[in-house]
């Protein structure tokens, strides 16, 4: 029987179960969370085909019903080490130990910090509009950041909040230029260019934030700060040896392989150029099809 186990259940690595399950398969997933990934934080997506615009909560689940009906088993562990010894990868969690002759690595990536908002995490800081953004329905909130992420958060927000500070470190915004021309025509977004936060004050909940733009610090009343300021791969519990990687990214070929046979790697993990639900899911396919394919020669 071909066995595949899967580290990671977003888009990407949903995607690699229906390949590879449909290509009868025996495919385990190991995930710590909820299956879907990040995208069951996005309120909406419109750049995903057949879709005019869905919510990543359906368009998760409906990829995760999906794959259970096809038989995906899933382990709530979180892995603590993939390690491989000859032919066999060994996955350890924090409560037990397995085996597969091929995995498919789609952990994604986890959020980059400030570093100085540790002590208002959960008390006005967050990193999720759409988790977090209804909390301050009507008050003045603050986003960090100005590439794609910073700029879907603050549209979101400007939808329920009374004023939005985007504070955005370069002197333009590295968003797609529909999402920017959305933002800029908001009546109540505020956007401080070339600005960094020094500091996030309040009296054990976030109360204002102390910007520092042009050589002048300035105070703003906020009732939350929102941090999207990118992101790092999930990489840090693999133990290989020869393992290909650029800037923590893993290196893949074309069919989402890495260095290591047998060791397959699909979505936002990977160094591709473009992290988007289409491509994960892309990867996802090439990456369950071709790890099954392998390891349908080691089960012979």
């Amino acid at each position: 029987m071909k066995k595949i186990a899967i580290i990671g259940g977003g888009v990407a690595g949903l995607s690699a179960a229906i390949y590879a399950l449909r290509a009868n398969a025996e495919v385990t997933m190991f995930e710590q969370f909820g299956l879907g990934g990040l995208v069951l934080t996005i309120d909406k997506i419109e750049n995903y085909p057949s879709y005019k615009s869905v919510a990543g909560f359906q368009l998760a689940s409906d990829m995760a019903a999906q794959a259970k009906a096809l038989g995906l088993k899933v382990v709530r562990r979180r892995v603590v080490s993939l390690t491989k010894n000859g032919d066999e990868f060994t996955i350890i969690t924090d409560r037990g130990e397995y085996t597969a002759p091929s995995v498919v690595i789609a952990t994604g990536t986890s959020h980059n910090k400030l570093g100085i908002e540790d002590a208002y995490v959960g008390k006005g800081v967050s990193y999720c509009a759409t988790c977090d953004g209804n909390f301050h329905r009507g008050q003045p909130v603050a986003v960090v950041g100005g590439g794609n992420a910073a700029v879907k958060e603050a549209l979101y927000l400007a939808d329920l909040c009374s004023v939005v500070h985007v504070i955005a470190p370069e002197n333009s915004l590295s968003a797609e230029a529909v999402a920017v021309e959305n933002l800029l025509n908001k009546s109540n977004v505020v956007i401080h260019y070339g600005a960094s936060v020094s500091e996030i004050c309040g009296d054990e909940v976030v109360g204002s934030i102390k910007i520092f733009a042009d050589g002048v610090v300035t105070e703003i009343a906020v009732d939350g700060v929102f941090v999207a300021i990118g992101a790092k791969p999930v990489t840090d519990f693999i133990r290989i040896d020869g393992l290909n990687m650029n800037r923590g990214y893993l290196s893949v070929d074309n069919r989402c392989e890495t260095s290591v046979k047998g060791l397959f790697a699909c979505g936002d993990v990977t160094d591709g150029p473009l992290k988007q639900i289409v491509t994960a899911c892309s990867d996802g396919a090439k990456a369950g099809a071709f790890s099954s394919a392998f390891s349908a020669t080691k089960a012979k």
